[in-house]
């Protein structure tokens, strides 16, 4: 059956892209699967790693992880959260997940209730980003876990909040302190294992953060929120069906409330997409800072004088009055189009969750 609106996403991109960031950092790469696959699916995003030749994948919860072992992949899995009941951790062992140990309290949880041993980890630092891990100077605490017995301590790993930064000040400190307490381990005699602190960005921005293994994810599916030296390519583009066209005159008006006054006479299309897919959302701001907010107004603004576009046949069709939430007009005076043809939008593929097509 004909969908109105899809994703049309390659194949062959994604594994260039993996094939290009696997050439560029040239240490072991965790490929990252989280989000439905940064929107191109789990089995997708996990098989052009595969095609790379990735042996790790990243998780960054539970189901996804079992989502993996349900198409059939073999790789080792890294979950990167805690698990805080023995259901999941009963179903995570059993499926040969390595887990993440975030605190003494957590280790010994495992500990006390695994049905298998010995349980596979991967132990988090905390450096700055204040999600899970021991915190980057509390050294005892991370010698009390490698203390304790029933585990296989196969890697150690932190996570850079600003790896996007346009300096390189805050990813230097949070690497700084995670060498810190590293090096701290090891001059004990404590054996770390891998050590990976890099994500997308840093990766292919900061060498120097490589260590012995990087994390990627959304570089798979081209889409970073800095420029790197390495060439990715967008692997998805958003199709919407023309569904009708209109005639408008001056004085008609558009949309809910009527806000919209035609000022002259134009055609227009009604195209099946809207804020449901994404088009035309503007991320809402931090309310932790001022900064964030002025951002926010200023994209609102940006919109509001430059409303986003489809190309249709080559050509480019503005917004006519306001975003629906699933069908939108656009102007489309002087441009031949008719109902079922199909415009483009480079959207955001996380936005959406409307059919998927590969190609």
């Amino acid at each position: 059956m004909c969908q109105s609106n899809y994703l049309e996403i390659s194949r062959a991109a994604l594994r260039r892209n993996a094939a290009a960031v696997r050439e560029a950092v040239q240490v072991p790469i965790i490929g990252i699967i989280k989000c439905n696959g940064y929107g191109v699916t789990i089995y997708e995003a996990a098989a052009a790693w595969q095609a790379a030749g990735i042996t790790m994948f990243g998780v960054s919860r539970p189901g996804e992880a079992l989502e993996l072992r349900k198409f059939g992949f073999r790789e080792d899995i890294l979950l990167l959260c805690p698990v805080a009941d023995t259901q999941t951790l009963t179903e995570m062992l059993d499926n040969n997940v390595i887990l993440t140990v975030s605190s003494f309290e957590n280790a010994h949880f495992y500990s006390i209730n695994a049905s298998k041993y010995p349980i596979r980890v991967h132990v988090a630092i905390d450096t700055g980003m204040g999600r899970f891990g021991i915190r980057w100077n509390d050294v005892e605490q991370a010698k009390a876990i490698y203390s304790l017995s029933g585990f296989s301590f196969e890697g150690i790993f932190s996570h850079f909040s600003a790896s996007f930064e346009a300096e390189y000040d805050d990813t230097k400190l949070q690497f700084s302190r995670f060498l810190s307490m590293t090096e701290n381990l090891q001059a004990d005699g404590i054996p770390v294992g891998t050590r990976h602190i890099a994500n997308s960005c840093a990766a292919l921005r900061f060498p120097e953060t490589r260590l012995d293994a990087v994390r990627i994810g959304s570089a798979l599916v081209g889409r970073l929120p800095a420029s790197t030296p390495v060439k990715l390519e967008s692997v998805s583009i958003f199709k919407a069906q023309v569904v009708d066209c209109k005639r408008f005159q001056p004085g008609d008006t558009t949309g809910y409330g009527s806000y919209c006054r035609i000022k002259k006479s134009a055609n227009a299309v009604i195209v099946a997409l809207g804020r449901e897919d994404g088009f035309g959302s503007t991320a809402k701001p931090d309310k932790l800072r001022l900064k964030d907010l002025a951002v926010y107004l200023y994209h609102l603004l940006r919109e509001w004088l430059h409303p986003p576009c489809v190309v249709c046949n080559g050509q480019k069709m503005r917004v006519l009055g306001r975003i629906g939430n699933q069908y939108t007009l656009f102007n489309a005076t002087g441009i031949n189009v008719k109902p079922g043809d199909l415009v483009e939008w480079d959207g955001n593929l996380m936005l959406s969750s409307c059919e998927r097509r590969f190609v």
